[in-house]
């Protein structure tokens, strides 16, 4: 795979990214939150072409599509449906080819869930350009269950009630959620292969990258799919500490975060160091 990095640099958070950590390092310690509001069609307009991160995306596809692409054919209806939803013209464009297609012309990464004859929700295609260290190849086909077996307390807590959710999604209604990360670099795809540096007990936090994932999802009613979709941008972590809220919040998540969900994020070998780091900013 190529290593030309072909992220955009680290942004510096706006102010709809800084009411989204407000929000996210509001709690007094560190858990994982349903955290489920309602969304709006903004998910479905059209990406400027000329956008680095749809760069990136074409970039990512042209040269590393295995890692990009899942596919079943049981995914087809799904793929047809969301095509109508985004409303771009794709000349028709169906299959493994049609999932390029849209993957190249819209910012999101996207999945597509099904229930199979058991009820059990299960992954049977998408486009992941930018995934968060994780490869899609290796969800394809597996339960929700099993796509989240290795987050640590994920399944204990909130499994029931996102099988639930999942299943209960009402047609028309979008909702979402975000999720945020750590890494040692600046870029938006992750993918293992890629073999990028990790955080360490010697990264500098000027170094450090905050990843903000914002999620939705969307019931795909003709086809009886739902729509995963992830928007993912990063953001330089000393920028956000600026802000003393989020300081505090961002602190007391890092340090009340349980080890082995710190191990699962790659943030255990760090944490001490970029507590120690943060407590002396002014």
């Amino acid at each position: 795979m190529s290593d030309q990095p072909t992220a955009p640099t680290s942004n510096e958070p706006g102010d709809g990214a800084r009411a989204i950590f407000s929000r996210l390092f509001r709690v007094e310690r560190f858990r994982f939150e349903f955290g489920m509001r309602r969304g709006d069609a903004r998910w479905f307009l059209p990406a400027t072409p000329d956008a680095p991160v749809m760069a990136a995306r074409r970039h990512w596809l042209s040269v590393a599509e295995d890692d990009c692409l899942i596919w079943q054919p049981e995914a087809a209806p799904l793929l047809r449906e969301t095509q109508s939803l985004v409303g771009l013209d794709l000349e028709a464009a169906d299959g493994r080819a049609g999932l390029s297609a849209l993957a190249a012309r819209w910012e999101p990464d996207f999945l597509l869930l099904k229930a199979d004859a058991g009820g059990e929700v299960r992954l049977l295609g998408g486009a992941v350009c930018f995934p968060s260290s994780w490869s899609p190849a290796e969800k394809l086909g597996c339960t929700v269950d099993e796509i989240h077996s290795p987050v640590p307390t994920v399944n204990d807590e909130l499994g029931a009630r996102i099988r639930t959710f999942l299943t209960r999604l009402p047609p028309g209604s979008v909702f979402e959620r975000e999720n945020w990360g750590l890494a040692a670099v600046p870029e938006l795809n992750m993918h293992p292969h890629r073999r990028l540096p990790r955080l360490t007990a010697d990264t500098p936090l000027e170094r450090v990258t905050l990843r903000l994932e914002e999620q939705a999802f969307c019931a795909l009613p003709q086809s009886g799919g739902v729509l995963f979709l992830i928007r993912l941008t990063v953001h330089p972590l000393v920028a956000l500490l600026a802000d003393t809220e989020i300081r505090a919040g961002f602190v007391r998540q890092l340090a009340t975060m349980p080890e082995e969900i710190a191990a699962y994020k790659g943030i255990a070998g760090a944490r001490s160091s970029l507590l120690e780091q943060i407590g002396r900013l002014t």
